[in-house]
């Protein structure tokens, strides 16, 4: 798995250490922003009064809190975009993307997007439903008969949306560990077969990443498309998103990428593509 560097050369206590200032950092700012311009989005909604000179102080604010949060080392970079009556605004990058060459962030810099990437996700499912091809209830069985659970019942009824409710039975992150290994996307959702079920179907909720990297993959099936395809036609070049991609390969073609970051966010970040950082059908 890609990492900063940085493990080689520094304890394993500092390391972790590190990891939680900088989880906690992004925490701090993304719980925070939203606070911050939760009253100009609302009032958008609600009404037409919200005027350039508002968003302008709201996003100053925004500036001194990333800045600060660089400043106490809480995390390497960041960049924040805003957008305001359909169009973007402001797009700045604040810190570096390689700690040890000091390289700035900037607009451009291609970040991958962690777990934010199962929004964007289930936004695409969402297309596949908005267009008629497929319901949440739309079984797997019927999407993509290859796919098996360890229950032969639970095979022939899991849908879509037992999937991305995270109520299959599986257990909580089934699959992660095999994607650590060096798995494939495809390999991983083979093996799902021989998982035994923690708890009986639709009874508790456990996260799994590759529950819903199989319900993704599922209805893209229906447009005849793989999970990458179906994310770029159905919503990145729509939206103009010239530099959003659900390819990991794609990642490394970026002339500026960084991806120590996503490592230290994360659990991983190094596989080819699925709905979440790891496997998911994701976006970098």
């Amino acid at each position: 798995m890609p990492t900063s560097g940085l493990e080689s050369q520094t304890p394993r206590l500092t390391i972790d250490a590190m990891k939680m200032r900088i989880v906690r950092g992004v925490a701090f700012v993304s719980g925070l922003l939203p606070v911050l311009l939760a009253a100009f989005c609302a009032g958008a909604e609600e009404k037409s009064d919200v005027t350039v000179e508002q968003v302008d102080k709201a996003i100053r604010e925004v500036e001194k809190i990333a800045q600060r949060k660089i400043q106490e080392n809480a995390l390497p970079g960041l960049a924040i975009a805003v957008v305001f009556q359909d169009k973007v605004i402001y797009a700045k990058g604040f810190g570096v993307r390689d700690v040890k060459t000091k390289v700035p962030v900037d607009a451009d810099t291609v970040f991958q997007l962690a777990s934010v990437s199962k929004p964007i996700g289930s936004t695409v499912v969402a297309e596949l439903v908005g267009e008629g091809k497929i319901t949440w209830d739309s079984r797997l069985s019927v999407l993509d008969p290859a796919f098996a659970m360890f229950d032969p019942w639970v095979t022939r009824e899991i849908t879509i949306r037992d999937m991305y409710a995270h109520r299959s039975g599986l257990p909580e992150h089934s699959g992660d560990l095999l994607e650590d290994l060096g798995f494939t996307r495809a390999q991983i959702l083979q093996r799902l077969r021989y998982q035994h079920p923690e708890s009986s179907f639709r009874s508790h909720y456990a996260y799994t990443n590759f529950g819903m990297t199989e319900g993704g993959v599922a209805a893209a099936k229906t447009s005849g498309l793989e999970w990458e395809d179906a994310s770029e036609q159905k919503l990145y070049k729509p939206l103009g998103m010239t530099s959003t991609s659900s390819r990991y390969a794609d990642l490394w073609r970026a002339p500026i990428k960084r991806w120590d970051m996503c490592w230290w966010m994360a659990s991983g970040c190094k596989s080819s593509n699925a709905i979440r950082t790891r496997n998911h059908p994701r976006a970098a």
